[in-house]
């Protein structure tokens, strides 16, 4: 080693005597080396530290965020015990009422809708929110269906002057008869409307019931309008139940200004009378 001017050369000799080109390093590196070591062990140390530090909080962290989520889940499982034990009297008290509601609709010639338990009272398993509402959406819909082309109301708000069923002759009074349908008080030029939601599959004179209008629905109804004045509808246009199909008049087999009103179920005449209300 050859200190000059604060630096040192330092040349590194093999067992054959022979040396490798010298190398000058500051001499305070070689008077104060042992700091120099320590200060790099200390900065080792300290990145170690580090390390050890970070991978210990991250483990902390996933510790306390596997517990969090076992703690919602078991808070959600609770709380689902509680909302479908809740969900299944509200659904089948539901089922109650709408097996009632059935039983309206059977005693109108309709077909039941829900047969069995297939809502709340399935089984004690208790379906999805989704599926709960999804079988409740569909179930409405077919009632909706059944309101909406099922005849229901009066076409005319008028006094029944003559109901279904057999009477006296009208126009002589000396036999008996049989009426199709309802006659109910009107004005002449009242507004008809139509019962239910349906198509026109007949709109013009027609026999003993003057100017008539036949209109098509759902479920194998048909309603007949009779001694209409005027005709506002027709033949193969759809309408909507509260349309305006008619004027009231005393066309046909008529002793006077009212409107006829017959309901057909699968071909056959049935009362109308019960189809006024519900």
């Amino acid at each position: 080693m050859n200190r000059k001017r604060n630096k040192t050369t330092v040349i590194f000799v093999n067992n054959n005597q022979s040396s490798s080109k010298p190398i000058q390093v500051p001499t305070g590196y070689i008077v104060h080396w042992k700091k120099y070591i320590l200060g790099v062990l200390g900065l080792f140390l300290i990145l170690i530290s580090s390390i050890f530090y970070l991978i210990r909080s991250n483990s902390s962290v996933e510790l306390a965020k596997g517990k969090l989520e076992l703690a919602l889940l078991k808070s959600k499982d609770k709380l689902s015990v509680i909302d479908t034990s809740s969900l299944k009297k509200h659904y089948q008290s539901i089922d109650k009422k709408l097996l009632t509601i059935n039983k309206y609709l059977k005693a109108r010639g309709l077909k039941p809708i829900l047969t069995g338990n297939e809502g709340g009272e399935q089984s004690d398993d208790i379906l999805s929110a989704e599926e709960i509402g999804e079988f409740y959406d569909n179930y409405l819909s077919k009632i909706a269906y059944n309101v909406a082309y099922t005849p229901m109301g009066y076409p005319h708000l008028g006094t029944i002057t003559s109901g279904y069923g057999h009477r006296e002759n009208p126009f002589s009074g000396e036999n008996v008869e049989t009426h199709k349908g309802l006659d109910i008080r009107a004005n002449y030029g009242d507004i008809v409307k139509c019962t239910a939601n349906g198509k026109v599959i007949f709109a013009g004179r027609r026999g003993g019931y003057g100017n008539c209008i036949v209109i098509k629905h759902g479920n194998g109804f048909e309603t007949y309008y009779g001694h209409l004045s005027k005709i506002l509808v027709k033949v193969d246009e759809d309408v909507v139940a509260g349309n305006n199909i008619g004027k009231a008049g005393s066309t046909g087999r008529s002793t006077g200004p009212h409107l006829h009103y017959e309901v057909h179920k699968n071909g056959k005449v049935i009362n109308p009378r019960s189809f006024l209300t519900l």
